[in-house]
């Protein structure tokens, strides 16, 4: 190796009495940072565990939303099909009434034919 002057080791250790504090400053402040993010990886892990609870408490709330959904589904399918069948039943209900009323009409005609029958019997020739 060369020798080196008396400038060149001045300047060197002037460089290097500038340096070193400023590395020094530069690797304290990094060594505090990843000391902080050290610190920080407990509260990372606790949020990250809430998170996945909480996602999986947002799932079972889908699911039960969900099973709800399709019950409804069949109990409109139901309503559906039960309004289709009072559409159909209705026509028919209306002819069964119509019927009814016909034989009722006749029943009571002869129910009264029959008493008109008792009270002429009862008058009959021989009362006033």
């Amino acid at each position: 190796m060369p020798p080196v002057s008396t400038e060149s080791a001045v300047l060197i250790l002037a460089v290097s009495q500038l340096l070193v504090p400023l590395l020094n400053g530069l690797l304290s402040r990094r060594q505090t940072k990843h000391e902080s993010a050290v610190d920080q990886v407990p509260l990372l892990v606790q949020s990250l565990g809430a998170v996945a609870q909480d996602v999986r408490d947002i799932k079972a709330e889908l699911r039960v939303v969900n099973e709800h959904a399709a019950m409804l589904k069949v109990v409109e399918l139901r309503l559906r099909a039960l309004e289709d069948w009072m559409g159909a039943a209705r026509p028919q209900l209306h002819q069964v009434v119509n019927h009814v009323t016909l034989l009722m009409g006749e029943r009571t005609s002869r129910q009264l034919q029959h008493a008109a029958n008792v009270v002429a019997k009862d008058a009959g020739p021989g009362h006033p």
